[in-house]
């Protein structure tokens, strides 16, 4: 729980301070989209494919083991984590796009590669990687959407609960059923407990049980549902839309979304969304928002 904020006047200078803490991450070198229009490239040995449109400002990470149904292995975990440090150090990505190809989205983690490490501390250490990789896609300046074209499990569903939004392909198919293996998946619970009603989290947690994605939207899983054939293109387009808003408010909005819901007294949240959007009126992107709709509006009614 985070201490009252305290609310004054908000100064030019202490408003640009703001912006710098809350945006540092954006002050980084230019990544393969300031290069191309548009690039595809083969990340760490391909099992993450990445591709950039320079136009619209949108990026995809595609996940590239359908073999394995796209498992998060410690490799493909290192992938991740460094495609997502990157994109965040720069500043012509607008929004991310988290994708996959095969039959799954991704399956959880590789229980082969568990299997073969017994030892506690190093499963300790690949979990304790995989929450870094979760907690960088809400901590990322950029949203981030999730696109779900198969059955997502586990770690799989930990994964697209931890986008900021997601749309499945209608024969999507979600769960966390490590409980069917005598696992309890605790980690994948850390996320879905704060993207859906507990009682219904907690039913999928207990019992292992798969949902479709007409169900899961119903639980606030997901955004939203559309046919197979729809899938890369209704992404994109609410990818988009996004990415056609002012960047700056996007993501001082996203920044403060999250770090907001960590106070537990409403006055102290509205303390601190006050200074936030008092910040934010005072960036051009917002003053010429204003004007133009005050503009058009006084246009209208002369």
């Amino acid at each position: 729980m985070i201490s009252r904020v305290r609310v004054g006047s908000v100064s030019r200078r202490a408003c640009s301070r703001l912006a710098e803490s809350s945006f540092s991450v954006m002050s980084g070198v230019m990544t393969w989209s300031a290069y191309a229009r548009s690039t595809s490239t083969s990340a760490d040995g391909g099992l993450l494919l990445r591709s950039d449109e320079k136009a619209s400002g949108v990026t995809t990470l595609t996940l590239n083991n359908p073999r394995k149904y796209n498992a998060l292995s410690w490799e493909l975990l290192d992938a991740l984590q460094n495609q997502l440090d990157e994109i965040g150090n720069d500043s012509s990505i607008r929004v991310l796009v988290i994708g996959a190809i095969g039959k799954a989205f991704c399956s959880g983690h590789d229980l082969r590669e568990i299997q073969s490490h017994q030892n506690a501390e190093e499963m300790k250490a690949l979990f304790k990687k995989c929450s870094s990789v979760m907690i960088s896609l809400s901590t990322l300046p950029q949203p981030v959407i999730s696109k779900v074209q198969g059955v997502a499990t586990a770690a799989g569903c930990q994964l697209v609960a931890s986008c900021d939004l997601a749309i499945a392909s209608s024969d999507a198919r979600f769960g966390v059923s490590g409980i069917n293996l005598g696992l309890f998946c605790s980690t994948p619970a850390v996320a879905l407990s704060r993207t859906i009603h507990r009682k219904q989290a907690m039913h999928m947690l207990l019992t292992g049980d798969l949902i479709s994605a007409d169900t899961a939207l119903a639980y606030g899983l997901l955004n939203a549902v559309v046919a197979p054939n729809l899938l890369e293109s209704e992404t994109l387009k609410l990818a988009e839309k996004i990415s056609s808003k002012s960047s700056f408010g996007i993501r001082l909005g996203k920044k403060m979304f999250y770090e907001q819901l960590k106070y537990g007294a409403l006055e102290d949240a509205y303390d601190f969304a006050t200074e936030r959007i008092s910040c934010n009126l005072q960036h051009p992107d917002a003053r010429k928002g204003i004007d133009n709709f005050v503009a058009k509006s006084f246009d209208k009614h002369s």
